[in-house]
């Protein structure tokens, strides 16, 4: 593959000047263009070491206005990135709609120079590869503009600029380990690299080898293939792809028993015993460095708050964090949909509740219209696509989703009117919503049956009888957690 690109012209410095100034006015001109769109610019760098990536980051800060771009560079993982799924530290760094990132090392340079040193198997890497796939899938379906440019050098020219820079190093030595092709590895990392390139290279998300033996024509190449891969991309912003069409879901909801209850002695012994081995699950879940990511759903007037309280009063707060989902901010709009929920999740061995979370797209946004077809059926893979990769990691997911009656949820919204203290719990927005029960009635059909995994199952509660659900939710917590970690 890495013969079988433009080969190095090497330019003078009056070639060099020529085609620079109208290149750099040019790369001006698409940023402030891509400052107006929805569309955020990703540019990854990368290629063997020796091959000039930092001076080309630096010459393409030069050329457009840094204000607008953030540079990210990755050495090794820190231990607060060592504690959640690989792709965690790249979604935190994302790049705003309008806004450009470079990234300096990325997603890419773990695994292939694992795969370089034997720590990572053909099948983890072949799968690290496909992660990754989806990964710049999602956001490039959202809309991202991802270029990629592998900078390519010969041995000899590796050689030669290492050993240029070595006494440097002695003197400011990098945070990184010497560079494994130092050890007489580059035939090993360039097969690698190959490997890397041939198993990521999508027509979505496509690489860009450039010959970067002469700096010069690199740095014209890369801004080349910069400014065309934007324009390009912007040509064909507005064809939306047509929404997938989906199989007709079963009716999950209606095969739950709604008259299941409990009544308060028995529900008071069950509490203390269950919470009292989630309680111990927990540190256990601790002790082993496994996390737990919980997902409340349910109906308004379910009864989720009363049954989250009933688990974390079960837990050491030093253990969770409870994550209470809104209307995305201004902030989070200016980002891919799951952003805001990647970066809350917790470290290894500690648990995250999530009250109402990704599944909003599919429900609410969808039956309001404030995600269009094609995004919200797209979700149901790319939430699918989410919970893989947390499960991948060691991440222990369940989901509750509880169920009410229309009876049930009208008694209780009466109930709430009815009680100074809890009128602040009912708006007209619920009582807009019952209007809407089939809509999304049909849309929590279709979510369940589109998303009940083996890794991730759905756990439908009934909850006409509150007592009754918190336990269901505890006892079903702490089965998980006994599957998971004995």
């Amino acid at each position: 593959m890495f013969d079988q690109f433009e080969a190095n012209t090497p330019l003078s410095k009056t070639e060099f000047e020529q085609r620079a100034l109208p290149l750099r006015q040019r790369l001006l001109e698409a940023q402030f263009g891509i400052e107006k769109t929805n569309h955020p610019l990703i540019i990854v760098v990368a290629g063997l070491a020796g091959a000039g990536k930092g001076v080309l980051v630096h010459r393409l800060n030069e050329w457009m206005d840094p204000k607008g771009i953030e540079t990210n560079t990755y050495w090794e993982h820190s231990d607060e990135e060592e504690d959640r799924p690989f792709l965690w530290r790249y979604w935190n760094k994302l790049p705003p709609r309008g806004q450009i990132g470079i990234f300096l090392g990325s997603w890419y340079t773990h695994p292939a120079q694992a795969h370089v040193d034997g720590r990572l198997s053909q099948e983890a890497f072949a799968g690290a590869c496909e992660r990754i796939n989806i990964f710049e899938r999602q956001l490039s379906d959202d809309g991202a503009i991802i270029i990629k440019l592998w900078l390519h050098v010969s041995e000899e020219t590796q050689r030669r600029q290492l050993e240029e820079h070595a006494p440097k190093r002695q003197q400011n030595p990098r945070v990184t380990d010497n560079p494994y092709e130092l050890r007489g590895k580059y035939q090993r990392a360039l097969a690698v690299s190959e490997e890397l390139v041939r198993g990521t290279q999508t027509l979505q998300c496509p690489w860009h080898i450039i010959d970067a033996e002469d700096r010069r024509f690199r740095e014209v190449k890369a801004g080349e293939v910069i400014l065309d891969s934007i324009n390009r991309r912007l040509q064909f912003a507005n064809d939306e792809e047509p929404a997938t069409l989906l199989p007709e879901a079963a009716d999950a909801l209606a095969c739950v028993n709604l008259d299941k209850c409990l009544d308060r002695s028995e529900y008071k012994r069950k509490l203390r015993k269950h919470q009292s081995r989630l309680q111990d699950l927990a540190w256990e879940a601790y002790r082993q460095r496994r996390s737990l990511v919980t997902v409340f759903e349910g109906w308004d007037g379910a009864g989720k708050g009363s049954a989250i309280r009933r688990v974390t009063s079960a837990i050491d707060p030093r253990l969770y964090k409870l994550i209470q989902i809104a209307a995305p901010s201004d902030e989070e709009l200016a980002q891919h949909y799951l952003w805001r929920f990647w970066r809350k999740l917790q470290r290894d061995g500690r648990t995250t509740l999530f009250d109402r979370s990704w599944y909003g797209r599919v429900m609410v946004e969808r039956v309001e219209g404030l995600a269009s077809e094609e995004e919200w059926t797209r979700a149901f893979r790319e939430i699918n696509e989410l919970e893989s990769e947390l499960t991948s990691h060691g991440t222990i997911v369940a989901k509750f989703f509880i169920h009410i009656s229309q009876d049930e949820q009208l008694a209780r919204f009466q109930a709430r009117e009815a009680q100074p203290h809890k009128r602040h719990k009912i708006t007209e927005e619920d009582w807009r919503n019952r209007e809407k029960w089939p809509a999304y009635e049909g849309a929590i059909n279709q979510m369940i049956a589109q998303t009940h995994t083996p890794l991730a199952p759905w756990h439908i509660v009934p909850g006409n009888d509150k007592l009754y659900a918190r336990i269901h939710i505890i006892k079903t917590l702490c089965r998980t957690l006994e599957k998971a970690l004995y």
